[in-house]
């Protein structure tokens, strides 16, 4: 009998407040639990990339055939590697059995994009967007406390630099502003008059890096996304098609902040990014398929079901070599 026990080994950088479901959290037939005497009965074991000494684990050369052993990050490689300064070398060695993280290519795909929050957002219709443009007056808003520790950290502070010089007003916010308390007194009044939101990464071109920044802060608060750092390519994938602008498509932060400012005062034009909202086409079924199921089902299911044992020799292999030259650029 398949076991439906899910143990996650450590919460995220040790911290149980970090942790996305709580003690005892059902998904399906599976139950979620971080009480490593339990592990005799786990079905999986789930470890994030900052939970693993191997002092800690002396089963790591012995353990149950039936267990599945899963690596799980939603960090970017680039961060991974020169912002925690992890080889995951520890990860190595076919002691893992799955991934589990936001790349569409992970044995578990795990976004930042949750079903719980995809599902309301995929019922708005043509009132909803009615209701939402009548409160936008503001062009962008950027909320942003990574300010220079990773490549793509200076990266996007730059590109965000040459927009305001190019002419766009960007109501910027965040440790980076010394002015994270002044945010927490803008009222939602204040917050949904943004148009448009930068969801500039702190990684470029990192495979599927597409995080809370374009889907909450953007998505899921009504404001169209303005794309930096995630590929075109991935975007295209994982996003409802013209959902977002992209800096790719700009020769320079010139020529997208004149078109940001020509979209702030064409009302028709803007209001195209939300077509996928007002008239869904064949390809939304896609998507929302895509975001139909948490990634604890996900997981439960593949527990449940009789799949053929898979080891991952390395994880460096996928988290790391598999990725483009530019996502782990360290200067």
């Amino acid at each position: 009998k398949r076991r439906s026990l899910v143990l996650i080994w450590r919460p995220p950088w040790g911290l149980p407040s970090e942790a996305r479901r709580p003690e005892g959290f059902r998904a399906g037939e599976c139950e979620i639990t971080f009480n490593r005497s339990r592990i005799a009965d786990a079905g999986a074991v789930v470890f994030h990339f900052s939970g693993l000494d191997q002092e800690e684990m002396p089963w790591k050369y012995y353990r149950d055939p039936g267990q599945y052993f899963v690596f799980t990050s939603g960090e970017a490689p680039s961060y991974v590697k020169h912002g925690e300064h992890r080889t995951l070398s520890k990860f190595d060695g076919g002691f893992i059995n799955w991934t589990m993280t936001y790349r569409s290519d992970s044995n578990i795909f795990s976004p930042y994009f949750h079903s719980e929050n995809a599902m309301p957002i995929f019922q708005r219709g043509k009132d909803w967007v009615n209701t939402n443009l009548g409160k936008k007056s503001k062009t962008a808003l950027w909320m942003v406390s990574n300010c220079d520790l990773l490549r793509g950290s200076r990266l996007r502070m730059n590109y965000v630099t040459k927009l305001v010089e190019a002419g766009l007003p960007v109501d910027r916010y965040g440790k980076c502003f010394n002015n994270k308390e002044q945010l927490k007194s803008l009222t939602s009044d204040d917050l949904n008059s943004y148009k448009f939101y930068l969801a500039f990464e702190n990684a470029e071109h990192c495979k599927d890096y597409v995080t809370e920044k374009f889907w909450v802060n953007a998505i899921q608060y009504g404001r169209v996304p303005v794309v930096w750092g995630a590929s075109k390519s991935d975007l295209e994938y994982l996003a409802p098609p013209g959902s977002f602008i992209h800096a790719d498509d700009f020769e320079s932060p010139a020529k997208l902040a004149a078109y940001l400012l020509y979209l702030h005062k064409n009302d028709t034009a803007y209001r195209e990014y939300y077509k996928w909202v007002e008239e869904p086409g064949p390809e939304m079924q896609r998507i929302k398929d895509l975001y139909a199921r948490t990634e604890e089902e996900l997981l439960c299911d593949k527990i449940l079901s009789n799949d053929s044992p898979n080891i991952i020799e390395k994880v460096t292999d996928f988290f790391y070599n598999s990725e483009r030259e530019e996502c782990l650029a360290k200067d």
